[in-house]
């Protein structure tokens, strides 16, 4: 019989099952998450050799470098290590409390990426047990100071995907790309045709890739708008202080970035 439920247990059956609750139902990058794993062994003796987090999430991908064609590819933004090394005895049932810091880059719940955490279980000569669960991710508070000044400035978010963009010195193979629109009565209506934005926020303040389109008109629009010649990329990067001072402060900030952006 012993044999038996060993047995079973390689494929899973009778083996450890394991449920991750967390204490909030909200997520931000850069701030604590906290909670436990429920845990149940199985019908045998089983050690664990150690218990995991993967941050998780999908990027589009062109298929064979046709930027037509995109192929959804999932992706582990951070491995993080709970626990090592432990038994688990038959119908033994713990509770395993954890806390760990959401990495900054966790890219926020818009547009149509899913994010997720995986719970994992590495455990000797059996299916490894898990648990996935989806977590809904607020924009980091210094994004957030960003996204009301340009509301205020008249833009409103018209779409965020991830999006394959390997960069140097940047660990993730996507980026998290927001464009915004000016509304029909926005302050630059008329000379802005579109905003796309990359933010890379830590605890020092946040560092953001611009992409600029102008509102182009006439022949001359047309022939910069097939040359590309109408965008601007550019880099800026926000202090703590700077964006402490709040949305109106951060608007007067842009308005001055676009003004010198659209006189050249």
């Amino acid at each position: 019989m012993s044999f038996f439920k060993k047995m079973m247990a390689k494929v899973g059956i009778g083996n450890i099952e394991i449920d991750t609750q967390f204490h909030t139902e909200t997520f931000v990058p850069g701030e604590l998450v906290e909670g436990v794993i429920v845990a149940k062994g199985g019908s045998v003796e089983q050690k664990v050799d150690r218990i995991y987090f993967q941050i998780m999430t999908e990027y589009l991908k062109p298929a064979n470098n046709d930027a037509n064609r995109m192929n959804r590819e999932t992706v582990v933004i951070a491995n993080i290590l709970l626990g090592e090394s432990f038994v688990f005895e038959p119908g033994e049932s713990v509770e395993i409390p954890f806390h760990f810091v959401l990495p900054h880059e966790t890219p926020i719940s818009i547009g149509v990426s899913p994010i997720w955490i995986r719970t994992g279980m590495d455990v000797d000569n059996a299916v490894d047990p898990s648990d996935r669960d989806l977590i809904e991710v607020l924009a980091h508070p210094y994004t957030s100071v960003i996204f009301e000044a340009l509301e205020e400035l008249g833009f409103h978010l018209h779409k965020a995907e991830n999006e394959y963009y390997p960069q140097r010195n940047y660990h993730l193979p996507f980026i998290q790309n927001f464009e915004f629109v000016p509304y029909q009565n926005g302050e630059y209506r008329s000379s802005v045709d579109e905003l796309e934005l990359v933010f890379y926020p830590d605890e020092n303040g946040v560092e953001v890739l611009l992409e600029f389109d102008r509102r182009t008109r006439g022949f001359g629009g047309l022939l910069s708008d097939m040359l590309d010649t109408d965008e601007s990329h550019h880099r800026f990067f926000f202090s703590v202080d700077e964006l402490e001072e709040g949305a109106e402060s951060m608007a007067d900030q842009f308005r001055g970035i676009f003004d010198d952006l659209l006189d050249r």
